[in-house]
């Protein structure tokens, strides 16, 4: 069997870490959908979930190709470090395990307390990903390596994409705990011209039913 080059060790070496972070962001994506009662931003956590986990299967391949084994590695996140080299089915059951642990419980006693929470962790690991994968087509790039270069490229496309939702969310659930928490007596800022039919429009009909 050859030897694996230097450089193919490397690129396989960043992608597993890439790998790490997809899988772990599976578990995490599928538990933040549940919390979410906002409709927007469920359908775009559901849409970016089929886009982490299409990102898994296109970096796993690669991997492969390039004559390594898809496999975890210690790479820092809310799940905690994970062991190096653990098969992808017992970290995938600890990172299940951990979604319903105190992590995900851990957050704002109000309902727009937990989405914006959540959406800020979510916005931090764009960020990681968006680092993750600026290196990987860099690193790809400098060595001739264009077909790693441009998986990158494509998945760091769609992670920036995510973030710039992210990005643009943020600011309207900030606006939604002020209403949540805060007396309106007590607010005189923008949020005090913020109507309640635009507080609840974007809301689950479901979820507001049940509120009723």
């Amino acid at each position: 069997m050859p030897e694996t080059l230097k450089r193919d060790a490397k690129l396989v070496q960043l992608l597993n870490e890439a790998y790490t972070k997809e899988r772990q962001l599976e578990t995490a994506l599928e538990a933040d959908i549940q919390a979410t009662t906002r409709d927007d931003y469920q359908k775009r956590l559901k849409e970016h979930l089929n886009e982490t986990k299409s990102h898994a299967t296109t970096v796993s391949r690669r991997i492969k190709q390039l004559g390594g084994n898809p496999e975890t590695v210690s790479v820092p996140g809310p799940e905690g470090l994970v062991k190096a080299a653990e098969s992808v089915s017992d970290v995938v059951g600890k990172a299940k395990a951990a979604a319903k642990g105190p992590l995900h419980a851990v957050r704002g006693s109000g309902e727009q307390e937990k989405m914006l929470r959540n959406a800020r962790t979510q916005y931090q690991e764009e960020a990681h990903e968006i680092a993750t994968y600026t290196v990987i087509d860099s690193l790809a790039t400098a060595v001739g390596d264009d077909q790693t270069a441009k998986l990158a490229r494509d998945i760091l496309r769609q992670e920036q994409r995510m973030q710039q939702f992210l990005a643009e969310l943020l600011p309207e659930l900030s606006v939604d705990v002020a209403h949540d928490e805060i007396p309106v007596s007590e607010i005189d800022g923008d949020a005090s011209h913020r109507t309640a039919a635009a507080s609840t429009r974007k809301r689950s009909p479901s979820r507001s039913k049940a509120k009723a």
